[in-house]
């Protein structure tokens, strides 16, 4: 591993900090914003849950069937290389399961909840991962930790109640991270408003 000179220099760090401090509160108002939306989506999604999870499971199908086709013609377009068959076959099987989704959604509601359960996961990493972020412009980056850590409780609850829950589970847990993760955004872009960066020394 390549070190960069001066990466252990006191000053850039400070400098370092100054600089994500300055760039939270100057784009506060994105964040602010950003969490107002995913907390409104939140909340309808938890009050009809199952219109929730049915728009997921078609938009998902819709994807799918995208992904298919633009795989289909990639592999088309490099039919010289090797393993044009296994793209085709993967692309071709993308867009068949896209198709049998939006012919019966509640079919894929099983399989598109333990695709949200691994949403979930990857959510509450980053959710971690923002917090660490966010720590250096409020003292209230613990929310976005919690925001990370509802997430990861979500997903294990979600897989240990398949498949009874595959019909509601994504619409209210779907609502519930975003409301969550809504709260901790807006929160923390509301304190890097209140707190102006350090001036340069």
């Amino acid at each position: 591993m390549v070190i960069e000179p001066g990466a252990n220099d006191p000053a850039q760090r400070r400098e370092a900090v100054r600089a994500v401090q300055r760039y939270l509160h100057d784009h506060w108002k994105y964040y602010a914003f950003q969490g107002a939306v995913m907390i409104v989506v939140g909340i309808l999604a938890v009050l009809v849950p199952f219109a929730a999870t049915l728009a997921t499971t078609l938009f998902f199908g819709w994807l799918l069937i995208f992904g298919g086709i633009v795989g289909c013609v990639a592999a088309f377009r490099s039919r010289e290389a090797p393993g044009f068959w296994s793209n085709l076959l993967l692309a071709a099987l993308c867009a068949v399961l896209g198709a049998i989704i939006l012919y019966d959604p509640l079919a894929g509601t099983v399989t598109l909840t333990w695709l949200l359960a691994a949403f979930l996961l990857l959510s509450g990493v980053i959710n971690f991962s923002i917090a660490r972020a966010v720590r250096l412009s409020t003292s209230r980056f613990w929310l976005v930790v919690l925001s990370g850590v509802i997430d990861v409780l979500l997903a294990v609850v979600l897989i240990l109640g398949l498949p009874g829950t595959a019909v509601w589970a994504v619409g209210v847990f779907l609502g519930i991270s975003f409301v969550t993760s809504g709260f901790g955004l807006l929160i923390s872009a509301l304190d890097a408003r209140r707190n102006p960066p350090a001036s340069r020394l």
